[in-house]
């Protein structure tokens, strides 16, 4: 599932309800997410209707809508008259949703900081336990859905909806990107920053608090891991420089 629902509901696995009703291609869409998430599918996995539709006995028109809603996501490459394939992560992609929520997560911090008296970050404090359980438990998917719900929270104490709503579709996309990255995104370092924002948040600084919030999102980024854009070109895959 996407980062969107994984805050309002657990990764599911797939499975019929007891009436025998078919899957929708909402649960089609969560459980491939999931698997994603969970790494149970690799980047460029290709992701056949026909196969997926006998797997959870829908049509193949509920299956491209599903595919379609996580190309909308970015999770699935759906290109004319090929097969869909999980997403190959990009750097350029990656550092532009890390742009975007450096300007989304700084405001939001700064907008807390606002009415800090009136917002209960006990809450905040949870999720991170949460985080220290999963990585106790090696729930790769579940550090990940865990950290988007400790920065979807201070979206949500901040009171503004349209910045949480916006910060909801960023953190679906950087959930995949981490989750489809090769290198070690969240470790214990991921629950000492978060508490280290949250101790900025208590004592009323929020000016360490956004440098801390700066300074964890980068380091985010600098920890991913992106395998080399694949290439047809013989002279670049064997980095042969062409002579004149």
């Amino acid at each position: 599932m996407s980062a969107n629902a994984a805050v309002q509901q657990p990764i599911q696995t797939a499975r019929q309800d007891g009436s025998g009703a078919r899957f929708t291609s909402n649960f089609v869409y969560q459980s491939i997410y999931a698997a994603i998430l969970e790494k149970r599918l690799l980047p460029t996995a290709k992701l056949d209707k026909g196969t997926l539709g006998r797997i959870f006995g829908v049509s193949e028109w509920t299956i491209q809508r599903a595919l379609t809603k996580l190309a909308e996501e970015g999770a699935v490459t759906i290109e004319p008259r090929q097969v869909a394939r999980v997403s190959r992560p990009s750097e350029r992609q990656a550092r532009q949703v890390l742009e975007a929520r450096l300007l989304v997560e700084a405001e939001v911090i700064r907008q807390l900081g606002q009415h800090l008296a009136d917002s209960p970050l006990h809450a905040l404090h949870a999720l991170v336990e949460n985080q220290q359980r999963c990585l106790a438990t090696g729930d790769g998917a579940g550090l990940i859905e865990q950290a988007c719900q400790f920065h979807l929270k201070l979206a949500e104490l901040a009171g503004n909806n349209l910045l949480l709503e916006f910060l909801r579709s960023l953190l679906s996309r950087s959930a995949l990107n981490i989750a489809l990255s090769r290198g070690a995104v969240y470790s214990a370092r991921t629950c000492e920053e978060h508490l280290a924002l949250i101790t900025a948040l208590e004592a009323g600084d929020i000016s360490c608090a956004t440098q801390l919030l700066v300074d964890h999102l980068n380091g985010v980024f600098d920890r991913m891991c992106f395998a080399p854009t694949p290439t047809a070109d013989l002279h670049a895959a064997f980095k042969v420089r062409r002579t004149a």
